[in-house]
């Protein structure tokens, strides 16, 4: 239907451009717009033709179509320009497809249409078209029945997924029931008791294997008072607490004047770590027997000022 009545607006224009006289100067020019129906309803859509008739050659420019000049209309798609006769006239056309999205009364303005004519620039209008857009009659007085929910049947991917969920959740409550189970069977670790040996324990010992080594008999004079006072010091750090490896002679003499020993047992350590400073220090060379000696205070002195503790069974 709407190919007819284009077919029709064709026609009439054809004849239009041949006997119109208003829009004709110098040479014979016409233009025009139509639509292929000036009802619609809300959301539907229809083609603004724009045609030219006018002599072959003659260069017209159509009006660029933009949502300004529609106002409330929608501009949906501007189509090609074909051409629709060569001779003896020269007829174009443009379509130009609109919708409108709300009812009411709704007018397409006048259209410039523009061309060039003995050097100057002429301008032919189309008529302004108007458009009538309305809603949908509803019966207000029908009412359809509700329709039953339909139900649509489980799928075997559906199947699947869910039997994967669920496998899912069983396998992790299994791995959290295995491990809370084998934390609570398993037993606290016992505290390991680390013993550690009196200091006059560790002392004797390394006297007595500084006296198997036989070091002063060897002429391994500087070594035997090394390896002696290092075990007196070690002695002392552990059973009194003092920085005694850190210390000088003179410092651990003072100490053990302030501590109150014995001044006879006083006397032989002070002979002792003097002998041994100058051995080391000096490389003095006492007699043998001051190396004995050295050695018999050092155990007298560890003798006399043990700590006596209770015997433990590790």
């Amino acid at each position: 239907m709407k190919r007819v009545i284009h077919s029709i607006y064709i026609l009439l224009y054809t004849l239009f451009g041949v006997l119109s006289t208003g829009a004709v100067h110098a040479q014979k020019v016409a233009v025009m717009a139509t639509v292929d129906s000036t009802t619609l309803l809300i959301g539907d859509q229809t083609d603004i033709h724009l045609m030219v008739n006018g002599a072959p050659g003659l260069a017209i420019q159509y009006p660029q179509v933009t949502d300004k000049e529609l106002g409330d209309l929608e501009l949906i798609r501007i189509g090609q320009l074909d051409t629709l006769k060569t001779t003896p006239e020269f007829i174009t056309q443009q379509n130009i497809t609109i919708a409108a999205f709300d009812s009411g009364v709704y007018e397409i303005p006048a259209l410039p249409f523009r061309y060039t004519q003995n050097g100057r620039i002429q301008t032919l209008y189309s008529q302004p078209i108007i458009l009538m857009v309305s809603t949908m009659n509803v019966d207000s007085t029908f009412i359809a029945p509700i329709k039953p929910i339909m139900e649509e049947p489980i799928t075997r991917a559906e199947i699947l997924k869910i039997v994967g969920l669920i496998l899912g959740i069983l396998l992790v409550l299994g791995g959290l029931f295995y491990i809370i189970r084998k934390r609570l069977s398993q037993k606290e670790p016992e505290e390991q008791v680390v013993y550690v040996p009196p200091a006059h324990v560790t002392a004797l010992q390394k006297l007595q294997a500084l006296e198997k080594e036989k070091l002063w008999q060897q002429d391994k004079t500087k070594l035997y008072y090394t390896k002696l006072t290092f075990a007196f010091r070690e002695y002392l750090e552990n059973r009194y607490g003092v920085n005694a490896l850190e210390s000088t002679t003179d410092e651990i003499l003072d100490w053990l004047k302030k501590e109150n020993f014995s001044d006879s047992l006083t006397g032989k350590l002070r002979a002792t770590l003097q002998a041994s400073d100058l051995v080391k220090f000096a490389k003095s060379k006492p007699g043998l027997e001051v190396h004995q000696a050295a050695m018999d205070t050092a155990y007298e002195f560890i003798h006399a000022t043990k700590k006596e503790v209770k015997e433990f069974s590790p």
